[in-house]
């Protein structure tokens, strides 16, 4: 018994292996289509935000900071410049922390320790650089010297 290709509609060798080609391409093209139309119908990606970078540098007691700034490169600029103007001293500061749309904290304590935090909220960074720094030496409290928020 003879069967006929379902897709043969001519008695072309070549009739046959086009349409086989095009009902194998059909649902690939149909699913492309859907999906173009669903993501037009759709809402709309969220723009990816732009940086929003920020650092903190310091020296010997003196301390600086950025925020807001467009790359991570220019908040540490930023800082250290700070932090060299309010030390007095140009080129002596050294960045501390640096964070992207988020929040970080500097703490020193009286015997030259310090440490620094990096948290979603500047309540969370600035307990993480207490901690951190209270870990150094635990026999006087850090403070909280700065905390510093880029948005979000």
């Amino acid at each position: 018994m003879f069967f006929r290709d379902p897709f043969e509609v001519c008695p072309s060798p070549c009739a046959g292996r086009s349409w086989r080609v095009l009902a194998l391409l059909l649902p690939l093209l149909f699913c492309a289509l859907s999906a173009k139309a669903a993501g037009v119908a759709g809402a709309a990606p969220a723009a990816a935000k732009p940086p929003s970078w920020g650092a903190i540098a310091s020296m010997d007691g003196s301390y600086g900071y950025s925020f807001n700034q467009p790359s991570r490169a220019l908040a540490e600029i930023a800082a250290r410049a700070q932090c060299d103007r309010a030390a007095g001293r140009p080129a002596t500061c050294a960045v501390r922390a640096y964070f992207d749309h988020s929040c970080g904290a500097y703490a020193a304590g009286n015997y030259g320790e310090w440490a620094t935090g990096i948290g979603p909220t500047a309540a969370a960074a600035s307990k993480e650089a207490a901690a951190q720094c209270d870990a150094h030496l635990p026999t006087q409290p850090c403070k909280v010297v700065v905390t510093v928020c880029s948005p979000r």
